[in-house]
């Protein structure tokens, strides 16, 4: 295929930061802007023409999966952080997108490449920044929860070494119980949920009808909790208790957060959301039950580490409740994710509809 003999349309795929190529269905190049030699070391006269596969050394590049959704089912592909290495040696992760075109009864791939390594970088240098904030946190958490109940444990200890009351020395060591026990409860909260979710086919709506009931008895400030509900949503097999838990939750998170708010309002919405993906993993048919409120949002040092035991910036606050609520919602095979700014915070849970509650599947990445 000759490259586009119109002078100025030329001139906008050439400038493209992103590499375009146009590729037949044998996977060879059959068009390339200026960005694909740059990015692949090769001059356009030496590409085009070119198997693709030829100008890698090595590729982690799933041929197969692209030639069966972009050529066959014509549905757009995707493959995120390819790792890469070209002929002259050089080592590069890509972005890929491919949909599939048609010309003059031909059909063809184009594929667009962009070049991630730095990003890659960032975000492996942000992601270790914020663990280590979040390791930091979690031990100060840790060391604040447990001095407490030590401190008890040693005076009563001190107390019964030299009490002889028989009365006071039994005190004691119901203190020390009291104490030990207090220590326990917090090791089971961080470890999570112990137990297997109990799964039963139930009617969302009648979970979260008992959420804002109970929502209802803690809302002090008169907040407005809205419903938006579909109706055609069929039952899902899920551990009722357990989810109730997690929305409750994040429900009364908001309430408080919307103290003194003579306008505060929650909204709680289900939706049925297909084809939901998160990196690798993937629900055909999910179950979206979303919170939003309109407070004053989450603070930004905190959204990347939001999930994190022992995050939190309420006064008395654990920060075990969304940690506890995404093990719980991984128990399903789901997902929980956030989005939040000034005036508007939305939590949302995926659930998949599977008999057994584990439709997230794993996925090769470049899928539809």
């Amino acid at each position: 295929m000759a490259q586009s003999t119109h002078p100025f349309l030329n001139a906008l795929w050439h400038n493209l930061a992103t590499c375009i190529l146009l590729l037949d269905d044998k996977f060879t190049i059959q068009y390339a802007n200026n960005s694909c030699s740059e990015l692949f070391g090769l001059g356009l006269k030496r590409l085009i023409g070119q198997p693709l596969n030829d100008i890698f050394s090595h590729h982690h590049i799933d041929f197969e999966r692209l030639a069966q959704y972009a050529l066959e089912d014509g549905v757009d592909c995707q493959q995120h952080r390819v790792d890469v290495v070209f002929i002259d040696s050089r080592a590069a992760t890509l972005n890929l997108h491919a949909r599939r075109i048609h010309h003059q009864s031909n059909a063809f791939i184009l594929l667009e490449c962009r070049r991630i390594d730095d990003e890659v970088r960032f975000d492996q240098a942000s992601n270790q920044m914020h663990q280590y904030h979040a390791a930091r946190t979690l031990i100060r958490g840790l060391a604040h929860e447990i001095k407490n109940p030590l401190g008890g444990i040693r005076g009563a200890a001190q107390l019964l070494q030299y009490e002889s009351c028989q009365q006071e020395r039994d005190q004691c060591a119901q203190l020390i119980i009291e104490q030990a026990d207090r220590l326990t409860e917090l090791v089971d909260r961080l470890l999570g949920p112990s137990q297997l979710p109990n799964k039963a086919p139930c009617n969302i709506h009648q979970t979260l009808e008992s959420v804002v009931k109970l929502s209802m008895l803690d809302n002090a400030s008169q907040v407005s909790l809205r419903k938006d509900y579909d109706p055609s949503i069929p039952d899902i097999v899920i551990d009722q208790a357990k989810i109730q838990q997690v929305v409750l939750n994040i429900v009364r998170n908001a309430l408080q957060a919307l103290e003194g708010n003579d306008e505060g309002n929650i909204t709680l919405t289900t939706r049925i959301k297909h084809r939901m993906r998160q990196g690798k993993r993937l629900m055909k048919k999910a179950l979206l039950i979303q919170i939003i409120d309109n407070g004053p949002g989450i603070a930004e040092e905190l959204k990347d580490t939001l999930f994190y035991p022992m995050i939190t910036n309420k006064d008395g606050g654990s920060g075990l409740g969304l940690s506890i609520a995404q093990t719980i919602v991984e128990q399903h095979g789901g997902l929980i994710d956030c989005d939040s700014w000034p005036g508007h915070t939305e939590f949302n849970i995926y659930l998949p509809f599977d008999n057994n509650g584990m439709g997230a599947t794993n996925e090769n990445s470049l899928a539809s």
